[in-house]
């Protein structure tokens, strides 16, 4: 996620002919740090396990993805159930009963059975749409890469242009909605270029994260 402790000034310098950097001074690096989740949405429930033949896991096994980065991961439950798709559980914790045993382990996109995968899109515009405090403020907090990339521009469809326009509308007034938003920057369907960007970093190995957990940072209880 990106650092967001340095200075909201967003004054733009003048343009220079010699050079494409459209900022100077210290900029904020996105950290690949350890990200853990503490629900998950189903997307898959397999009451048999995974795998064929020999190699077969038998314990009854749920995919589903983090609510808050996003994570893959395959979860073993104490007993066979119904956990219908896009079914919200706690992940194991002395505070909060569950019927999940174990995180069995972080998985990628390609991990996700037939079902998962066609499930993944509609849960992550739950996601989305259940947190969209979170995403407003990524839009009114952003910050600089380096010193040529803004982290809005990570965003698909957001350039050089949309990105002045998104940094000039804060400074006066924080957005509070998306809709505040897509209004005063005349965009359409935040949603969806949020999504993209989540789906991009779901599915490519991605240098610098906005919305998910670095793959590396495998989460086992």
């Amino acid at each position: 996620m990106v650092n967001n402790q340095h200075s909201r000034s967003n004054k733009r310098p003048e343009k220079s002919t010699e050079s494409d950097d459209f900022i100077s001074g210290p900029v904020t690096r996105v950290k690949h740090t350890r990200k853990d989740e503490s629900r998950i949405l189903v997307l898959d429930y397999l009451p048999d396990g995974k795998g064929f033949g020999q190699t077969k896991q038998r314990e009854p096994t749920i995919q589903g993805i983090g609510t808050t980065w996003f994570s893959l991961l395959d979860i073993v439950v104490e007993k066979r159930s119904s956990y219908p798709l896009f079914t919200e559980l706690p992940l194991p914790k002395i505070s909060e009963k569950t019927p999940i045993r174990q995180i069995k382990r972080r998985i990628t996109v390609n991990d996700l059975t037939n079902t998962g995968h066609n499930s993944l899109e509609e849960a992550v515009i739950n996601i989305i749409n259940k947190n969209e405090k979170r995403f407003v403020s990524f839009f009114n907090k952003a910050q600089p890469i380096t010193n040529r990339i803004h982290s809005l521009q990570l965003i698909p469809g957001i350039g050089k242009k949309l990105m002045w326009e998104i940094l000039q509308s804060r400074k006066g007034i924080p957005f509070v909605s998306f809709s505040d938003i897509e209004e005063r920057v005349k965009i359409s369907d935040i949603r969806k270029m949020i999504f993209n960007r989540i789906m991009q970093e779901l599915e490519e190995d991605q240098k610098h994260r906005l919305f998910t957990a670095n793959p590396d940072s495998g989460q086992r209880r």
